[in-house]
């Protein structure tokens, strides 16, 4: 039951994302359209912003996750209501949070902006944002945690998907008929209210006893061992927030905010298929934190092994795919003038595939609750990425960005955080992982010298060698994967489980 129900939030989390992703692209290409690149960056500027902003949520809702897969395992209906009622008074408070540190940032807006401040009132855009940001810890957020700890990740993702189908054919017909930055953000601000106020209504049908005004009150010791779960996960959600948020305001700041444009371009591509990756990934979690609490260290630490050999193949396919193809998409969808070099779009991917390498590690962390132990590696991580950035930044522009973020990366997370999961939750050495990434990073570089070169040998282009392309994307990494691990005991576990899953879905579909 829980590996149908990770299989099901799996699925549902990648689809769902994909279909996102797939929106937002084509936003972006309409919104370049009636708009300017610039604009465009003012977006992507404000976006980052108000994600630095979210760090006041500090993890809470991934440590409360953690703390309610006891007591649904165990039904007990009192600690649950006792635990999301803190969790909603906690919730009110950020969202108020936001508001007054995002007013704080006002005066700051210009230092912010090279290139332009003239196109439109930015500091009325800037206050939507983060009145849209504020929104999403109201209006009910608090619930859909609850559904994602009871492994049913796939209702939230489905609602997801329907509020952002709405609101973006909302904002794509007022770019239309408008042509109105402003009028676009408004109806921005409907995507969050719309995501939690179906969350809830699904939440008070499948949980009634919720709704009972009667509940006890979180002890203090449990409100204490909740808020250092909290406090260590809040600096690993800083580390995330600001490795990934704080590229946009180094180059907006130190070059202008149309590269932030440009820039967001790729970026939109790559994080859509992080982002759909991570859902795939991600949907185990609460399945890996039931295994945790009741299996052996030797099993988890041999699945932890089977899901790690799914992203180094995974994030290889996806890297070289990447690489390959990026530039050519890029050109057909937004004009050779937005087209980056070689060198940039190879920054790009290595950072996406040395990040997804690592992964597993992180849904271990957060699935075993490992939020305290290691604060201090993502103040590392966070500190160095601004300080190598903006040092580089000055030298060699916009590659100075993502080398800074790769850099800081490898300095700190990459050997520490499966340190931690191998020491901390599975009482072992990770010499093991190391060798297995040690392996795996070998034959990666390989398959992708490889597609590289034969895709280079192509003499003709347009459509017909960009099919090519992808066919040499598609299998040279996936035969060099299948002929390197078929013999791995990780392979036959992970090709019994998909063939267990082929037979469940045949029998879900004839009953047979």
């Amino acid at each position: 039951m829980r590996s149908k129900k990770a299989i099901v939030n799996t699925l549902a989390g990648g689809l769902g994302t994909l279909l996102v992703g797939l929106l937002q692209f084509i936003g972006r290409m309409v919104f370049i359209r009636f708009l300017s690149d610039e604009y465009l960056g003012i977006s992507g500027l404000f976006t980052n912003i108000l994600s630095i902003l979210s760090l006041t949520e500090l993890g809470l809702s991934t440590a409360v996750c953690f703390w309610l897969y006891q007591p649904l395992a165990d039904g007990d209906q009192e600690k649950i209501k006792a635990i999301m009622h803190y969790f909603r008074r906690a919730y009110f408070v950020i969202g108020w949070v936001v508001v007054l540190l995002g007013a704080a940032l006002l005066p700051f807006l210009p230092y912010l902006m090279t290139g332009t401040t003239e196109l439109v009132d930015v500091r009325a855009v800037y206050l939507l944002y983060v009145l849209q940001s504020a929104v999403s810890y109201w209006f009910w957020a608090y619930k859909a945690t609850l559904l994602q700890a009871d492994q049913k990740l796939y209702i939230v993702r489905f609602y997801y998907v329907i509020a952002n189908v709405l609101v973006t054919a909302a904002q794509l017909t007022s770019l239309a008929l408008l042509r109105n930055f402003m009028v676009y953000s408004v109806i921005g601000l409907f995507s969050a209210i719309l995501v939690n106020l179906f969350s809830a209504r699904e939440v008070d049908k499948r949980y009634p006893y919720l709704k009972e005004k009667e509940y006890r009150r979180l002890e203090k010791e449990e409100k204490k061992s909740l808020f250092r779960d909290v406090s260590g996960m809040s600096l690993f959600k800083m580390n995330t927030t600001i490795v990934n948020s704080t590229d946009n305001l180094v180059i907006s700041a130190f070059i202008n905010v149309k590269t932030v444009a440009l820039y967001g371009n790729y970026q939109v591509i790559i994080s859509g298929i992080s982002q759909v990756a991570m859902q795939l990934f991600g949907g185990v979690t609460a399945t890996v934190g039931n295994y945790y609490t009741e299996d052996t260290k030797e099993h988890n630490e041999f699945v932890f092994r089977c899901i790690q050999l799914l992203c180094y193949w995974a994030y290889t396919l996806m890297g070289i795919g990447m690489f390959v193809c990026l530039n050519p998409f890029i050109r057909l969808c937004f004009g050779a003038s937005r087209v980056f070099s070689v060198e940039l779009v190879f920054l790009q991917v290595l950072y996406f595939m040395i990040n997804g390498f690592q992964r597993t590690s992180f849904i271990y962390r957060d699935a075993c609750g490992l939020f305290w132990k290691g604060k201090a590696r993502p103040v590392a991580t966070a500190v160095l990425n601004i300080v190598i950035s903006i040092a580089l930044v000055q030298y060699i522009g916009l590659a100075g960005v993502i080398a800074g973020t790769i850099v800081s990366w490898l300095l700190t997370t990459w050997w520490y955080d499966p340190c931690l999961i191998y020491r901390q939750a599975f009482s072992m050495s990770p010499r093991r992982y190391f060798f297995g990434y040690a392996k795996a990073a070998i034959l990666t570089a390989a398959l992708f010298a490889l597609t590289v070169y034969l895709s280079g040998l192509l003499k003709f282009g347009g459509f017909g060698a960009l099919l090519v392309k992808v066919l040499f994307c598609m299998s040279i990494p996936n035969l060099g994967y299948y002929l390197f691990y078929r013999d791995s005991e990780e392979f036959a576990y992970l090709k019994k489980l998909g063939i267990a899953m082929r037979k469940q879905l045949r029998y879900n579909k004839t009953g047979k």
